[in-house]
This record gives C-alpha cells, structure tokens and sequence, in this order.
C-alpha cells in the first residue's frame, strides 16, 4: 500500500515515524483526529469540599491500564478519602476489573459505568475533576482532547502520540507506565495543586483550540485533497 499511495496522512508523529520505516519516500501528512468544540464547551474548575472525581474513558482492554489505574486509586485513598473513579466504557477485561474493584473493597469508590453515547460524553465529563488513562500504547487519544477541550487536568503515559499534546507540567502531567503508585502520586499532586490545576487546564485549552478544532483539521484534508487533484 505504502509504494502505490500519492499521499500518507497519519494522526500523530508516533504513526508517521512507522511509515517512514516502510516506505521513507512516501509524503507524509500529519493530521490528528479533532475535537468538535460546540459539543465540549468549557466548564469551571468542579473541585469541592465534598468528593473528588477521577474518570476515564477507555476501551476496557490491556493496552488502556484501567487495572493499574484501579490499583493507583486504592493508594490515593490513602491521602484522600473521598475519591471516587468514574469508568467509562466496555471490552473483554469488564468482569475481571470488576472482580479487582470487589478484591480491593472499593465498590463504593470505583463505577464501572458501560459503554455511553459519544453525545453524552461531555455530560460525564462535567461530573469529573480529572481525567487519567494510563495508556501502555496509544495512536493519538481523542478521549484525552475531549477531556482537555472540557477543562479537565489530564494524566497520561508518554507513549505513542500523546506526547504530541502532552507536555509535563504544561498541558497535563506523565505518569510511567504499569506504575500505580507514581500514578497516584500524580493524581495527589494534581488535586492538591491548585496553581498547577490552573496553568495545566489553561494551556490545555488553548492548545486544542489551536490545533485540534475539527474545523482545522477539515481544513487540512481539503488543502491535502486539493494538491494532489
């Protein structure tokens, strides 16, 4: 495919140094998936006195680390009481992460919610104070965008293409990979931290704003399409 094609679009700079492993040649345009910012709006920071809301949206799947996720919110409640995680999503490890939550007595801190409309994901969004998906591979991750285009501090790992819009201490903060306790470390920071919440929710919306509006990615496929017709 990669000696017949005018043109390779890819999504992150991750994908785009894999086709310059097949095919060195080929033109390469580095177009993300985008955010349709009329449906996630903006919201206040929703940090309280009362709970604090962890959510993820996430295939339930190995290479999205909910267990280790899971295991990273038993350690936080060492420090913080009143956490409550929020998963969002379905796949093949829903009965043994359920099983996790019930082995670590955490049935009434940890919602494994199903699979929900795209339509009401910023709805679940809203109900949250950050968004963690320690990823152990990851194309780009549009789940993490939405959250970012919401104004929802976000965790993740630096693989695959979320370095492309994660920057640590900027634009969220990195946690290692298959590590639950620096994941819990960075969530008690990010909780804690209300200066850092700020510059980290700030920045983050504005990077999607500029780079990652579905209009502007529209608008980068029609240039694309109209050099090669």
């Amino acid at each position: 495919i990669f000696r017949k094609v005018d043109a390779v679009t890819v999504i992150s700079n991750y994908l785009a140094q894999y086709v310059r492993s097949q095919n060195s040649k080929v033109p390469i345009n580095i177009i993300p998936n985008g955010v349709d910012l009329g449906k996630f709006t903006n919201h206040e920071s929703r940090i309280m006195n009362h709970e604090k809301v962890i959510i993820t949206i996430s295939r339930l799947v190995k290479k999205n680390g909910v267990g280790d996720l899971i295991d990273a919110v038993a350690l936080v409640k060492k420090e913080i009481s009143d956490i409550k995680l929020l998963i969002v999503g379905s796949g093949p490890l829903r009965e043994s992460l359920r099983f996790k939550v019930k082995s670590l007595k955490l049935e009434n801190s940890i919602e494994l919610l199903g699979e929900v409309s795209h339509d009401l994901l910023p709805q679940y969004l809203a109900m949250a104070d950050i968004f963690v998906r320690p990823s152990l591979s990851e194309g780009l991750g549009s789940a993490f965008l939405e959250a970012m285009a919401v104004g929802l501090p976000v965790i993740g790992t630096a693989v695959g293409g979320i370095p492309d819009f994660l920057k640590d201490g900027e634009t969220g903060l990195f946690c290692k990979v298959r590590d639950p306790k620096d994941l819990a470390e960075k969530i008690v920071r990010i909780l804690r931290d209300g200066q850092l919440r700020e510059k980290i929710i700030n920045n983050a919306k504005a990077l999607v704003a500029e780079k990652y509006d579905w209009n502007i990615v529209a608008d980068k496929f029609s240039k694309l399409y109209g050099s090669l017709i």
